[in-house]
């Protein structure tokens, strides 16, 4: 069977690095409620059934990798008993499932790990390689668990085969609407390179993959003024988010004209938006300052950059000829408020008729230089920067998430600032540093 152009590429990056976890996705939920185990597995039985993707593995075929699928009642819960685990040790042990690699040509992309603590008391970690999955497929695959565990269907259509969706990308690569796709990306990329932060360390040759996070937390106040101004603005919340994200690298180094990425959804059709998969195009983000750009200004380009990006999404952008990687720094946007399990990101629900919780534990980590994966809740907004440990410093992206934060204020309160000329020292830091100096006790 095939795979998709993005698909082939997570296999080659993990070909490199078999034993990393950077790729791994994971979502974990504590249940509060006895579990069967046996009726668990059933309903494992029949998600694997339904998505096929968590049953296939990926060995390499005479032009790299191919697809191969294996019964669905192979696809096995794997109970752990942890009666001895505190609170703490519970989070490191689903820390830790969630990190286990996968031997991608021998075995199944996906793994369900019920960390059982006492009858009542339980871990389930899912994970799958990105080359089955999204952020979006990891929570459709949850829901359609316990649907099955409870025994019923919140799906009233199958999900797509994954061959006619890979069939699919290939007729539009070779069409002559995928021919204009790649003449935008190119305009688009033209003169530019890879925003790249000054790191703490040289990159070496050879690609690493070692990671860690920071967190910036938005706050309620600033997240309901950032919707005001977004729509004062006729803009959206996340581009404004993005346009302050690329200033913030401007600002620290990454120079006047630079590419991130964005991934985007390909799930274009009402079957594929209920199906687990790799429904992802990266769309490069061109930047470009001038001493006079305003905070607006790199806001509104950041917009148009999105309209017209998601305009050419279906096009791989791996198959431009860039000569090296388009991108190093990504920010995405997941809209935790729209995800199919309505209210876990944000508290307790049911599930299967078991109480559960998010368990939420790192992950992904070291992909690439930085991403920055912005959460969009019904209130708020979370950024959550996961960086490349072998270059980076925790105190350099906790500089990168107080610029990004200090200029996000700045726009909402003068959006017509120059971003070159923003002060980067908040007001009341930048008073208690004026009494300083002047010998104020």
């Amino acid at each position: 069977m095939t795979v998709s152009v993005g698909q082939e590429g997570l296999w080659l990056t993990h070909q490199l690095a078999p034993d990393s976890p950077a790729y791994n996705v994971v979502l974990a939920v504590r249940l509060r409620d006895r579990v069967d185990t046996a009726r668990l597995q059933r309903a494992l039985t029949a998600l694997a059934t339904r998505h096929e993707l968590l049953r296939s593995r990926f060995p390499a075929g005479e032009e790299g990798p191919v697809r191969v699928t294996v019964p669905a009642d192979a696809v096995r819960l794997d109970v752990r008993q942890v009666p001895d685990a505190g609170d703490e040790e519970l989070f490191r042990l689903a820390q830790r499932a969630g990190q286990e690699p996968f031997r991608l040509a021998e075995e199944v992309a996906f793994r369900a790990v019920l960390l059982r603590r006492a009858e009542d008391d339980a871990v389930l970690v899912t994970v799958t390689h990105h080359i089955v999955s999204d952020a979006t497929s990891q929570w459709l695959l949850v829901r359609d668990l316990f649907a099955a565990y409870e025994g019923t269907d919140t799906v009233s259509s199958e999900p797509v085969d994954w061959d006619r969706y890979v069939l699919g990308e290939r007729e539009f690569i070779d069409s002559p609407r995928g021919r204009r796709a790649v003449e935008h990306w190119r305009g688009v990329c033209a003169g530019l390179g890879p925003a790249e932060l000054p790191a703490d360390r040289p990159r070496t040759a050879e690609r690493t993959l070692s990671g860690a996070t920071v967190e910036l937390d938005v706050g309620a106040a600033t997240a309901d003024r950032l919707r005001e101004a977004a729509a004062r603005h006729a803009l959206t919340p996340f581009a404004w988010l993005l346009g302050t994200f690329q200033a913030a690298l401007h600002r620290l180094g990454a120079g006047d004209g630079f590419l991130i990425g964005c991934p985007a959804t390909t799930r274009f059709t009402p079957q594929s938006r209920q199906a687990v998969g790799y429904y992802v195009n990266a769309l490069p983000m061109a930047a470009r300052f001038t001493p006079d750009t305003t905070l607006l200004a790199a806001v509104q380009d950041a917009q148009s950059q999105l309209r017209s990006g998601l305009a050419h999404a279906r096009l791989p952008v791996e198959l431009l000829d860039s000569g090296g990687p388009l991108f190093r720094i990504s920010c995405t946007l997941v809209a935790a408020d729209r995800l199919p399990i309505p209210g876990l990101y944000e508290g307790p629900v049911r599930l299967g008729g078991l109480r559960a919780e998010l368990c939420d534990v790192p992950q992904q980590e070291g992909q690439l230089d930085l991403t920055a994966e912005v959460l969009q809740g019904s209130r708020d907004f979370k950024a959550v920067l996961r960086y490349n440990t072998d270059l980076f410093d925790a105190a350099t992206i906790e500089r990168f998430r107080d610029t990004w934060l200090r200029l996000l204020e700045a726009s909402l309160d003068t959006p017509d600032a120059r971003a070159a000329e923003v002060s980067l020292v908040a007001q009341d830091d930048l008073a208690f540093l004026l009494a300083l100096g002047a010998g104020a006790p």
